[in-house]
């Protein structure tokens, strides 16, 4: 019954990702066409993830407030819009910093309600779709990659935005036909009628009264949290940075032919991350799971061989080193994504853990997704290598974090998380990823290159568990 509104969901989300391939394969074109500069480049490489941080900061309070099915059908139209605006010819450029923005802002509703659909209508599937809902992010993020290598050096890259309509335009119509009750929700009202607190009164202590703070405070406290956090916001502005800016700077600093470095990155980009994150999963597995000690020197391992490999690339003037150089680079980074995803959310303890799972969130992409393709843009102010010096000098920070965290974990070995007090005891521990987006406004899908799913997979597990 459901199946055919999962391959509308995967269709769309492998399409609404499009965009953010296509700007970095033709990014000297854009460029060129809009007459920026790559600091603005940069900015219009921000203000999507700008977009997406916003509506994320109250998503769950709009799919309490409103329909989900009017709420995708916005989504859908802003997305038409947004991509179509950004083809069109200004005089000025703060139209394409409205259009980019407008972009992340109509997609965040369906980051956040997609996961929730699934872990509703998913049933025996459900495990399985969750993967694939993370899985075709970088898949569409490589297609648009592809599609704008080809397209630009034929028609040019307003092409590229105009396929990405094209294609979108058909799961819309579609959409329109999904009815009502194949969509909404029903466990939304079972927890609006269940909850001890009602929503007024959840969403004014989360907002400014004492509990949201205590709990903050708390979590402040736990400094494995803390590392880990860090440690993957700085993963994700690494390689959001390269996923933006690598082709521009094959093509500009190194001298390299377009087609050429379009068809060696578009592999490099999908190999090599996706492979790091199945590599890093098997090894946290193999080594017993994300609580053991070993699972964090692993993680040492992979920060320490990207790091180290990350740093010779901006001193380097041949093409096939480079390319070797991100390769290894981004599979250790994609390696680090499983284990210290889960090493993160089980550093807190239970009655904590949604909280700290929404915030961690925020915090990445505020810190992570967000600022990388404006400070690389920034920083080429300095010279046309400034940049990825930048983002490679800045992963020491998460070695150094996970250094720290490995002292952390020595000192507290013979701890158990339960042994640690929460002051988040009031609230009903929200178990799934649909009271997690309620309560607490989380955004369950990222876009990355790197498949996130850890998070996703622990859930079920606990949910098996129970």
């Amino acid at each position: 019954m459901y199946g055919w509104i999962f391959a509308l969901i995967i269709a769309t989300n492998v399409i609404i990702n499009l965009d953010h391939g296509i700007i970095p394969a033709a990014s000297l074109q854009i460029e060129e066409s809009l007459s920026l500069s790559d600091e603005e480049l940069g900015y219009l490489g921000s203000l999507v993830y700008l977009g997406i941080v916003t509506i994320g900061l109250f998503g769950g309070r709009i799919f309490l407030t409103f329909k989900a099915k009017y709420v995708m059908i916005f989504s859908y139209l802003g997305m038409i819009i947004a991509l179509t605006i950004f083809t069109q010819t200004f005089s000025q450029s703060w139209p394409y910093y409205i259009s980019r923005y407008l972009t992340g802002a109509a997609q965040a509703p369906m980051l956040i309600y997609y996961p929730v659909w699934v872990d509703n209508f998913g049933g025996s599937h459900r495990t399985l779709w969750l993967t694939a809902l993370q899985g075709v992010i970088p898949f569409g993020i490589f297609l648009g990659y592809v599609l704008s290598s080809i397209v630009t050096a034929q028609w040019g890259w307003h092409v590229s935005f105009y396929s990405q309509v094209g294609l979108l335009i058909p799961c819309f119509l579609l959409f329109l036909f999904v009815p009502f009750r194949n969509f909404e929700i029903k466990r939304q009202q079972r927890f609006m009628e269940n909850r001890t607190l009602s929503i007024e009164d959840n969403v004014s202590i989360m907002s400014g009264q004492h509990n949201y703070f205590s709990m903050m405070k708390e979590l402040l406290t736990i400094k494995l949290w803390l590392c880990t956090t860090v440690t993957i916001s700085v993963l994700y502005f690494m390689v959001t940075g390269i996923q933006f800016w690598m082709t521009n700077y094959m093509i500009q600093v190194l001298n390299q032919d377009k087609v050429l470095v379009n068809t060696v990155f578009s592999i490099v980009s999908i190999t090599s991350p996706v492979l790091g994150c199945l590599f890093g999963g098997f090894v946290t597995q193999y080594l017993g799971g994300y609580d053991k000690p070993e699972a964090l020197y692993a993680c040492v391992g992979y920060s320490l061989i990207g790091t180290l490999s990350g740093l010779p690339i901006p001193f380097l003037n041949s093409f096939w080193p480079v390319v070797a150089l991100i390769w290894v680079q981004l599979f250790f980074g994609g390696s680090m994504v499983p284990p210290v995803t889960g090493i993160m959310l089980t550093a807190v303890p239970q009655k904590l853990r949604a909280f700290a799972n929404s915030n961690t969130t925020t915090i990445y992409n505020l810190f992570g997704f967000l600022p990388a393709p404006s400070v690389y843009g920034f920083m080429l102010r300095f010279g046309d290598r400034a940049g990825l010096i930048f983002i490679n000098s800045i992963s020491f920070v998460g070695l150094i974090f996970l250094f720290w965290a490995v002292l952390i974990k020595r000192r507290e070995s013979g701890k158990t998380i339960d042994e640690f007090q929460s002051a988040s005891q009031i609230f009903e521990e929200p178990s799934n990823i649909t009271e997690r987006v309620l309560q607490f406004n989380e955004i369950p899908l990222n876009i990355s290159l790197t498949l996130a799913i850890g998070s996703l997979d622990r859930e079920q597990r606990d949910d098996d568990h129970d």
